[in-house]
């Protein structure tokens, strides 16, 4: 082999192997390329997280009425008996009177029980029994509650353990109180970002809390003090008043 071709053997040996480790080098960069930008996107961004509380105020447009029938006698058949005849003249009321459907009228409770008196002398003596029938009656025209009040009490009920003023609409209302707590979020995150000296970008994650309606009750004796005498007087007045809607969400955002 003469001097001429090792010399050109020598410079292709000299260019692969160049070019070798040129692509080898190349390689390195994209893998270590890849590993910075791996890095960067694991880094946690700027965050903030605020909670906040939206709530709506609404008219009650249905009341939940706990009433009884409740009656006496000195043998368990007679009390018995005596309350299905009065109860029998609340049904009528409910039903014919005021028109109300048979599924808004739930039984929640039936008992007789015995009633005794205590003496030091004689201990406890036998005094009767006691009958009564509990329902629960859904109402939704309210500005003729007071009227159903006093028509009950006339017809038997003659006892009263509670009335619930509520919304039959609280998932649209949720809605309403939703968008307000998200409005009070952005205002408080905002001030909290620019105090930083950053800008809101973006929300990362959302949780919403507990949604409460808090109901009008009134408690057995004020429900009591709302049934007007049978005697010509004028009907029972019922300010329900208005009941609060509110909700709870914690927002994370995103800042720059």
């Amino acid at each position: 082999m003469n001097k001429r071709t090792v010399q050109l053997l020598a410079v292709l040996m000299a260019a692969v192997i160049i070019g070798w480790f040129g692509f080898g080098r190349g390689e390195s960069g994209v893998v270590a390329a890849e590993t910075v930008q791996t890095v960067a996107s694991a880094t946690p961004p700027y965050t903030v997280t605020v909670g906040a509380t939206g709530s709506v105020m609404v008219e009650p447009d249905v009341a939940y009425l706990n009433l009884a029938v409740e009656t006496r006698g000195s043998k368990a058949v007679e009390a018995q008996q005596a309350n299905a005849d009065k109860f029998a003249a609340v049904e009528k009321t409910l039903y014919e009177k005021f028109g109300i459907d048979k599924k808004d009228v739930k039984t929640t409770g039936f008992n007789v029980q015995p009633e005794y008196n205590y003496t030091e002398e004689d201990g406890q003596v036998l005094k009767g029994y006691v009958a009564v029938h509990s329902i629960q009656v859904t109402y939704r025209k309210l500005t003729e509650i007071g009227k159903l009040f006093d028509a009950l009490s006339a017809s038997g009920a003659n006892r009263i353990d509670g009335v619930r003023f509520s919304t039959e609409k609280k998932e649209q209302y949720e809605l309403d109180a939703l968008k307000k707590a998200m409005d009070n979020a952005a205002a408080k995150a905002g001030v909290l970002a620019t105090s930083a000296k950053r800008q809101l970008k973006g929300v990362i994650n959302i949780v919403q809390g507990d949604v409460s309606d808090n109901p009008i009750l009134f408690a057995r004796e004020q429900a009591n003090m709302k049934f007007a005498t049978a005697d010509g007087e004028a009907s029972s007045s019922v300010q329900s008043g208005q009941i609060e809607i509110s909700t709870n969400v914690t927002v994370q955002y995103e800042m720059q």
